[in-house]
């Protein structure tokens, strides 16, 4: 069985509710790389935005995936856009199993619009609004979540639990 399983996927797919049920299933620890982060610098997503620039987050971003190369029975949600960082992507990749949890457009809007938190933790990354947002930036990500995925899980038309017992089933197979 994978000893790591990375979550990659856009907002609001249920990368954290989904990877820490799949992490108390299998007996993994769970880490999610945003909480990572901000506990790192002491700041939200939105203050080292503020500071330092989307560049300056994704910098922190791309230290906290390569020290995560060395762990092991542990279940990974990363960031939306952790999915950038393409080289530090060739080596997690042969260290665990990379799972796309994706859902359709508006069902992400949903979500993301029903998250009261959303304006104060994740600043706008193209400036328009979400629902705008939510499709130029998944045009410009999903093709890169897509070559990258060992497993894609429709995250939007099922379950948290359902999606994670698509997961434990793929993961039981692999060796």
């Amino acid at each position: 069985m994978a000893e790591l399983i990375f979550l990659i996927g856009y907002r609001a797919v249920g990368k954290t509710t989904i990877g820490r049920q799949l992490a108390a299933q299998l007996g993994y620890d769970f880490v999610d790389s945003d909480i990572m982060i901000c506990e790192n610098k002491g700041q939200t997503v939105a203050e080292i935005v503020a500071a330092e620039g989307w560049a300056g987050f994704r910098a922190a971003e791309a230290a906290v995936l390569a020290s995560l190369v060395q762990r092991r029975r542990c279940v990974v949600a990363t960031g939306g856009g952790a999915i950038l960082h393409q080289a530090l992507w060739k080596e997690l990749k042969q260290t665990g199993v990379v799972v796309w949890l994706r859902a359709e457009q508006d069902v992400i809007c949903s979500r993301i619009m029903g998250d009261e938190a959303t304006a104060g933790q994740r600043p706008s990354l193209t400036g328009g609004g979400i629902c705008s947002e939510v499709v130029t930036v998944l045009a410009e990500r999903e093709p890169l979540y897509q070559k990258l995925a060992d497993l894609t899980v429709d995250s939007g038309c099922m379950t948290p639990q359902q999606a994670m017992m698509q997961i434990v089933d793929f993961v039981s197979q692999d060796g």
